[in-house]
């Protein structure tokens, strides 16, 4: 519950606390500008980077008890975030800008002990302190400007260090870590709540603020991972946790000192441009690198406890894998072919376009989801066997807030307040159904027949909806990756065995509110009162019954 409730908190703080700060992002002169080494056009607050540290630190504050390598962390995330918005609001010098860098590392390797002490190929013994404590912080720092320098298209930075933070929760649960799951989740709760801003086209940016606060994060995760919490793990394995943004870094830099340029002058040289460059658009590149960023930290998990010599030959032959791959298609002129519009001249594909001009199927959809998940919601509340105590507390704060929403918004669409509230009522419901079920237990099987013509439901909205309406994002492929695959990894043994069903079914019930907040009728008002009603039972069950 600890760690539900840490991802939950953190998600809520970020989405709460975007929308103001990128209204006064103006007046903080805290904007980015478009020029010839970005992708974007238009001016676009970069502040995001603030919500984010405050939704991950709220519930560490809470949670953790206040040793030296959690002050120092904190503390460092502190000094991190200062630098990185001075930086976003004033661009500093470089050599300022990684002052803050050092002096947030020192923080957190001299005070809060954090240590390199073991690395591949030194054997069981312990690095001695002189060689140990100089590593530590050059291998911080370039994982810092690692992420901060991969920050380059809407949803990067974030999708690929949330795999990373999400990996290093699973092998920090296998040893009951919990102080560094605890942080993990807290990170991760953080970067999903903003990335429904910085999915593209993005509405705002993390900044350097943000980036340096992912990498100095993961980074100093990492270390305590490999080196303290899980030292069974081959150090090696750091290297594939964090593979791509690294690989990265050193090509980026590689080709610069080629060029008898500065490392680190500015161009547009990443994997993402490059990318651009061979004709993928947006989504596609960020997607294939979400992807790539997967098959890494899978690898990570399943060689976690073999020979270092392997893992970093593995990872030396992906390098030069994508090297080759990068160097040979430029060389051919190679292209992606270009989607081909035009009229369908087929009777199935002239059908399929009625279909989605005449929107019938979507209709249908948008009024079997809107009716079952609202009884869905419902009975689960009404007919659980018993709600925890502080689940019903938390569901009277955001029912109070919920109300105060509803009356000053009614007849409009769901803000991010509202919708970030009816994705913690459904997650509370489908944890109460797996956890005390009660006498629905009986009824299993209809309520897995529910899932799954939702889903059917869900896959008709994504195929029948206009194209500006309930589209599929790099962020959303990523969120389910997630769901299906971690509850499945072997050696992952969940205090729960239904949690990976849990899992899946909260994402179905979220993308079909999706799909009811999305589609062409507009029918606001139902799932207000409903949400609002299965947090009332919520809320009474818990604290009066």
């Amino acid at each position: 519950m600890i760690l539900f409730f840490c991802f939950i908190i953190a998600v809520f703080v970020t989405m709460v606390l975007i929308p103001p700060l990128m209204r006064s992002s103006a007046w903080l002169r805290v904007v980015d500008v478009p020029d010839a080494r970005k992708v974007h056009t238009e001016v676009i607050p970069r502040i995001g980077g603030v919500a984010m540290v405050a939704g991950a630190l709220l519930p560490m504050v809470m949670w953790l008890t206040p040793q030296r390598e959690i002050v120092g962390f904190i503390v460092g995330i502190l000094v991190i975030l200062f630098f990185g918005v001075w930086d976003d609001r004033n661009n500093l010098d470089y050599r300022l800008k990684f002052l803050g860098q050092i002096i947030a590392v020192l923080i957190v390797v001299l005070y809060g002990g954090v240590v390199i002490k073991f690395v591949p190929f030194w054997g069981v013994d312990p690095l001695p302190g002189y060689v140990g404590i100089p590593l530590t912080i050059f291998a911080l720092l370039g994982i810092t400007n690692a992420i901060n320098l991969a920050d380059g298209l809407d949803g990067l930075a974030g999708g690929t260090t949330l795999l990373s933070l999400g990996m290093i929760a699973v092998l920090a649960y296998m040893v009951d870590g919990m102080d560094l799951m605890v942080i993990a989740v807290s990170v991760m709760g953080s970067i999903l709540g903003f990335l429904r801003y910085n999915t593209y086209p993005a509405s705002i940016f993390m900044g350097d603020g943000g980036s340096q606060f992912l990498g100095f994060s993961v980074g100093v995760l990492v270390v305590r991972l490999t080196q303290e919490v899980n030292p069974a793990l081959s150090p090696a394995v750091a290297i594939m946790i964090l593979g791509l943004p690294i690989l990265d870094t050193l090509m980026v830099m590689g080709q610069r000192i080629y060029e008898g340029r500065s490392p680190f002058s500015p161009d547009k040289n990443h994997i993402h441009h490059k990318l651009l460059v061979l004709g993928f658009d947006h989504y596609q590149a960020v997607f294939l690198i979400y992807l790539v960023q997967s098959i890494l930290v899978l690898g990570a998990y399943f060689l976690r406890f073999q020979a270092d010599s392997l893992i970093i030959g593995l990872y030396l032959l992906f390098c030069v894998a994508v090297i080759v791959f990068f160097r040979n298609a430029t060389r051919a002129g190679w292209h992606v072919p270009a989607s081909r519009g035009g009229q369908q001249n087929s009777l199935i594909g002239r059908g399929f376009l009625w279909l989605r001009e005449s929107q019938r199927l979507l209709k249908v959809a948008h009024y079997f989801a809107a009716i079952s998940i609202a009884l869905y919601l419902l009975l689960v509340a009404m007919f659980v066997s018993s709600v925890p105590l502080d689940i019903g507390v938390l569901a009277w704060g955001l029912l109070s807030v919920l109300l105060v929403l509803y009356f000053m918004r009614s007849g409009q669409p769901f803000n991010i307040i509202e919708r970030a509230i009816a994705y913690i009522a459904a997650v509370f419901v489908v944890y109460l159904a797996q956890e005390a079920p009660g006498p629905l237990v009986e009824y299993a099987l209809y309520g897995n027949i529910f899932f799954v013509m939702l889903a059917v439901a869900i896959g008709i909205g994504f195929r029948f909806a206009q194209a500006d309406r309930f589209r599929m994002t790099p962020m959303d492929f990523l969120v389910i990756l997630i769901a299906v695959i971690v509850p499945k990894l072997p050696g992952v043994h969940l205090q729960n065995a239904s949690l990976g069903e849990g899992v899946i079914k909260v994402m179905i019930l979220f993308y079909g509110i999706e799909l009811v907040l999305t589609n062409i009728l507009r029918r606001w008002n139902l799932l207000r009162p409903v949400i609002c009603a299965t947090l009332l039972v919520l809320a009474t069950r818990a604290t009066l019954l």
